[in-house]
C-alpha cells in the first residue's frame, strides 16, 4: 500500500479546495557510462500546482484541442530560480478558486455538448432523462484516471457518481448530471495539483520511492510538459516502470515523440525566466521599434534556436553560447538589420549570421538582451551580469543593500560619465557596492554593445564602448569572446544539469545529493553534452524516484 505523501502541509485559502506549501533543491545508446549511479535517499515528495500551460495542455490532451478555456490564471511563483520549484509553494487564493470553478463548469459544458457527447460517454443510453449508473461509473473511471493521472479509488468514483445522480434527478438530463460530476473532478486538488505519493522501496527497507503513477507523472511532465498518456498510465498499472527495461522503453518512447520538443521548450522557458516577458515594457520614445509583438518574437526565436540545436540536431548544449544559427521573421530582421526572405514575412526562416556579424550565441539574441523588467529606458550591465551568473552558472547574487543610491548609474546623460562602464566604475567607489558589482559588472559590460532591446551599437553618448574584461582569469574583448570562455567552463554544464534535475523533482537539491550531481555531470560529459541524453539520464535514474525517509519522520 502506498505511504501517504510526505513533506507537504495542506492549507486552505479561504474555501474548500486543498492547496499546499512544500517545505524545502549509463544510458544505452547515448555514450560511455560514467560509473555506477551513487545511492541517494532523495528528498521529499512534492505537491505542485499545474501551470497555466500544463492546465491547458491537460484539457487539450484529454478532451481535444477545440475546448475553450475561460478566465484568468493566478501568476506563477519563482523560487530558487525555477517556477517548477515555486509551483510547490503556490497557494490558491479565494478569487483563484472562483476562476477554477467557473472554468470547470464551462469546460464540462463544452465536453458534454452537441453530438460529441454521445461518443464521449462510450455507452448507449436507454433514455437521456434517467440516470444510468454503470455508464456514469465507466465515464468517471475513464476520465478521472486521465485527469488525476492515476486510477480513482472506489470511494472517489462513488462520490462523483452520487453528484451526477443527484444532478440528473434535479434536471431530468443525464448529460447535465455528467457535467456536474465532471466539474467536480476538474476542481479537485488531485487534478489542479500534481500530488505525489511514496511507497516502500523493496530494494531497501530504509528507503522510499515514488509509486508508479507518481513516477509516470514526473516522467511525462519532465519530458513532455504534459500529463501521462494512456500508454504510460498502462505501463504504471502493469508494473512495467519498476523494471529497468520497461522504464527505459517508456522514456525512450517519450523522447522519440514529437512532443519531446515541447518538454525541452518548457524547461528552457523556465530556466531562462521567460515568464518575465509577460508585462515587459520599454520606453518607446527611446526604442520606437519595441512592441509587445517584438518581445513575443524574441522569445520564440530563442526557443526555436534551442530546439533546433538540442533536439532536431542533437547538438552540444554548450554550443548555445556560440552558435551562429537561429531563426528570423520580418520583425526581428529589422531589429538585427539583416534581410529576410519575402516568403518568411508571415512566418519564420532559418538564418545563419555571418562570420563578421556581432551576433553569436544566446547572449546576443534579443530575448536575453531585452529581458530586464526593471529598466525601460536603458540597458543594465549589472542586471545582465546577474542574469548570466544566476541563470546560466547557478551562482546566487545577493540583493543590493536598501540604502544604495543609484542616481549616478541611472544618469545616462552625465557628460562626465558617458558610458555604463564609466558610471559603474564611479558607483563602485562605494564599498557597500563593490563586492557584488565586481561579480556582475564585468560580464554585463561585455554585453554593452547591445542596447536594451538588442540593437547593436559601438558607442554610447558619442563615447566608444569598451566591452573587454576577464572571466575565470581568461581575458576577452567582447561578449562573443566571453561566450567562448563560458562554452568551455564546467560551471555552464554543471548548472544546466543541476537545474534540469531540480526542475524534474520540483525542489532544490539537498546536500546529500552532491555526489549524485557530480555523477550526473560526468555522465553529461560522457554523452558529449547532448541534452536528450541528459534528460534520459535524469528520467531513468533511481535518484529521480527516490523519496527521503526523513520526510516520514518529520510529519
Amino acid at each position: 500500500m502506498p505511504i501517504a505523501q510526505h513533506g507537504v502541509h495542506p492549507r486552505i485559502a479561504g474555501a474548500g479546495l486543498l492547496t499546499a506549501l512544500l517545505i524545502c533543491s549509463a544510458a544505452p545508446g547515448y555514450g560511455a557510462p560514467a560509473g555506477d549511479e551513487p545511492v541517494t535517499a532523495g528528498g521529499p515528495a512534492t505537491f505542485r500546482r499545474l501551470s497555466e500551460d500544463q492546465y491547458r495542455q491537460s484539457i487539450a490532451d484529454i478532451f481535444g484541442t477545440g475546448i475553450k478555456i475561460p478566465g484568468r490564471f493566478e501568476p506563477p511563483l519563482r523560487d530558487e530560480g525555477l517556477l517548477s520549484i515555486g509551483d510547490s509553494l503556490a497557494v490558491i487564493t479565494p478569487s483563484g478558486i472562483e476562476q477554477y470553478e467557473l472554468r470547470a463548469r464551462e469546460i464540462s459544458a463544452q465536453v458534454l455538448a452537441g453530438v460529441a457527447k454521445t461518443t464521449m460517454i462510450g455507452c448507449e443510453l436507454g433514455s437521456p432523462k434517467t440516470f444510468d449508473e454503470p455508464c456514469a461509473r465507466n465515464y468517471f473511471a475513464k476520465y478521472g484516471r486521465l485527469l488525476f493521472r492515476r486510477p480513482l479509488g472506489d470511494d472517489e468514483v462513488a462520490s462523483v457518481v452520487n453528484v451526477a445522480r443527484s444532478a440528473t434527478q434535479q434536471t431530468g438530463d443525464f448529460y447535465k448530471g455528467l457535467q456536474f460530476g465532471l466539474s467536480r473532478l476538474l476542481v479537485s486538488p488531485n487534478f489542479l495539483f500534481r500530488v505525489e505519493t511514496a511507497e516502500a522501496d523493496p530494494d531497501s527497507t530504509a528507503s522510499l520511492r515514488l509509486d508508479d503513477f507518481a513516477l509516470a507523472t514526473r516522467l511525462s511532465f519532465l519530458l513532455w510538459d504534459a500529463p501521462p498518456d494512456e500508454t504510460l498510465l498502462d505501463a504504471a498499472a502493469s508494473g512495467e516502470l519498476r523494471r529497468k527495461e520497461g522504464l527505459n522503453a517508456q522514456v525512450d518512447r517519450l523522447i522519440d515523440s514529437p512532443r519531446f520538443a515541447r518538454g525541452v521548450r518548457a524547461f528552457f522557458s523556465d530556466m531562462f525566466a521567460y515568464d518575465e516577458f509577460d508585462g515587459l515594457t520599454k520606453d518607446q520614445s527611446i526604442f520606437p521599434k519595441y512592441t509587445l509583438q517584438l518581445s513575443k518574437d524574441a522569445e520564440e526565436q530563442s526557443l526555436r534556436t534551442v530546439v533546433d540545436l538540442l533536439v532536431t540536431n542533437n547538438g552540444d548544449y554548450r554550443d548555445l553560447l556560440t552558435t551562429k544559427k537561429t531563426f528570423l521573421n520580418r520583425t526581428l530582421g529589422s531589429l538585427y538589420k539583416v534581410p529576410v526572405h519575402q516568403a518568411a514575412f508571415g512566418g519564420w526562416m532559418p538564418y545563419t549570421f555571418g562570420s563578421s556579424d556581432p551576433h553569436a550565441g544566446i547572449l546576443t539574441l534579443a530575448a536575453f538582451l531585452m529581458l530586464d523588467p526593471t529598466h525601460e529606458g536603458r540597458s543594465s550591465p549589472t542586471i545582465r551580469g546577474k542574469t548570466v551568473r544566476e541563470l546560466l552558472l547557478c551562482q546566487k547574487i545577493p540583493p543590493p543593500p536598501g540604502n544604495v543610491d543609484f542616481k549616478l548609474v541611472q544618469d545616462t546623460h552625465n557628460l562626465l560619465y558617458r558610458t555604463a562602464r564609466d558610471r559603474l566604475t564611479a558607483h563602485r567607489d562605494n564599498p557597500a557596492c563593490a563586492g557584488c558589482h565586481s561579480i556582475t559588472d564585468p560580464i554585463g559590460l561585455a554585453i554593452e554593445n547591445y542596447d536594451a532591446i538588442g540593437q547593436y551599437r559601438t558607442q554610447e553618448n558619442d563615447a566608444v564602448i569598451d566591452a573587454s574584461g576577464s572571466f575565470e582569469h581568461k581575458p576577452y574583448k567582447d561578449v562573443v569572446a566571453l561566450e567562448k570562455i563560458l562554452h568551455d567552463s564546467p560551471a555552464t554544464t554543471n548548472c544546466v544539469a543541476k537545474r534540469l534535475y531540480e526542475y524534474g523533482v520540483g525542489r532544490p537539491v539537498v546536500p546529500a545529493e552532491k555526489q549524485w550531481l557530480e555523477y550526473l555531470g560526468e555522465h553529461f560529459a560522457a554523452d558529449q553534452y547532448k541534452f536528450p541524453a541528459l534528460m534520459r539520464t535524469v528520467a531513468t535514474s533511481k535518484a529521480f524516484r527516490a523519496i527521503s525517509p526523513d520526510t516520514l519522520a518529520s510529519n
